[in-house]
């Protein structure tokens, strides 16, 4: 499809409609997931000390940028075929790269983009023991996205002039923001997939019995990698729109950021929903301790076999790395319940 077989006004009032019904979904996922971070399955909010603060300041941030998305967007519709009589038509508003609610549509993705990416880094370093050594590639990705997305704010608050996001200055920076975006998450993803499956092969190598535990961690992957895939493949449509200089790429960018808290927030709701618990061992809420595993020695002679004395994680290679797992420390797990020692066959 060319640009000229998608007006640009059309493109803008199609971008319209499309944020709305995302932000409809926004709503929704924000709304519960945010249940999930202030109030235990019991109904009862939760104490002050096991709250995720900085989870519920990210949450409440990226719905802040979503909100303002839709509402810079209805502004610049209205701008352009309501308040804008002239000749030229509802293009000339459009069309006018500068104008302010154009550069705060474009603050906008790249603030949601900045918080997204920087949570996806931050759960790297949580899933690796906060080994900070992981997360230097991926933060320096960030950073370098962070600081081009900089620059193309710059640019189109100051080009002043009739242009499309397609413009020769600002080509090369959205190329790099899109590039390096993709880049990171598809980096900290795999990394977090991997660390994840290499715990489970190190406790399927002992010779303990778990509860479950594989079936957990495959559905934990699976959680993880739909819900990145959500804006994965939506910035990949917004790369491939705006490298055919599309005009479709204008409601593409708008729904990225409503799906941003979108695949955010569905983390937590479906955790909340016992989607990683498959036994009925573990229909206690999750969302109150991280995820743990019930491991059952091997009883050596002289001891008997329903000796239920649980095995402390520090016996198993790896499995430490889960008390602070992905997930559970979003939603304000205690991140500390490894210090235990002891597994609660419960959790």
């Amino acid at each position: 499809m060319s640009p000229s077989s998608f007006p640009l006004d059309t493109a803008h009032l199609v971008a319209l409609y499309m944020q709305a019904i995302f932000y409809g979904m926004v709503l929704i996922t924000v709304a519960y997931g945010l249940r999930v971070l202030l109030w235990s399955r019991d109904g009862h909010l939760k104490s002050r000390g096991s709250i995720n603060w900085v989870m519920v300041g990210a949450t409440l941030a990226m719905f802040t940028i979503a909100t303002m998305e839709i509402a810079f967007g209805f502004q610049h519709d209205l701008q352009a075929f309501i308040y804008y009589q002239g000749p030229g038509g509802p293009n000339v508003v459009f069309d006018d790269i500068s104008n302010w609610v154009n550069v705060m549509k474009t603050v906008d993705y790249v603030a949601q983009t900045f918080i997204g990416d920087a949570i996806m880094a931050y759960r790297c370093y949580v899933v690796y023991d906060r080994n900070w050594k992981i997360v230097v590639l991926p933060v320096l990705l960030w950073l370098a996205e962070t600081a081009c997305g900089g620059v193309t704010i710059y640019i189109t608050a100051t080009l002043h002039t009739e242009a499309t996001l397609n413009a020769s200055s600002l080509r090369p920076f959205i190329t790099s923001v899109l590039s390096l975006t993709l880049a990171m998450t598809t980096m900290t993803t795999g990394m977090i997939v991997y660390r994840i499956m290499s715990i489970n092969a190190a406790i399927s190598s002992q010779s303990v019995t778990r509860l479950g535990g594989s079936y957990r961690l495959t559905r934990i992957v699976r959680i993880l990698v739909e819900s990145g895939l959500i804006y994965t493949i939506s910035v990949v449509i917004f790369f491939s729109t705006f490298l055919a200089s599309n005009n479709s790429q204008y409601p593409v960018s708008d729904v990225v950021v409503q799906l941003i808290p979108i695949s955010f927030t569905l983390i937590l709701i479906r955790v909340d929903q016992g989607v990683a618990v498959q036994t009925s061992t573990f229909l206690q809420s999750t969302v109150q301790k991280p995820i743990t595993f019930t491991l059952s020695p091997v009883h050596p002679p002289g001891v008997a076999a329903s000796d239920g004395t649980a095995v402390s994680r520090s016996n198993v290679s790896g499995s430490r790395d889960l008390s602070d797992t992905y997930m559970m420390d979003d939603m304000g797990g205690d991140p500390d319940g490894w210090k235990a020692g002891q597994l609660d066959p419960m959790v």
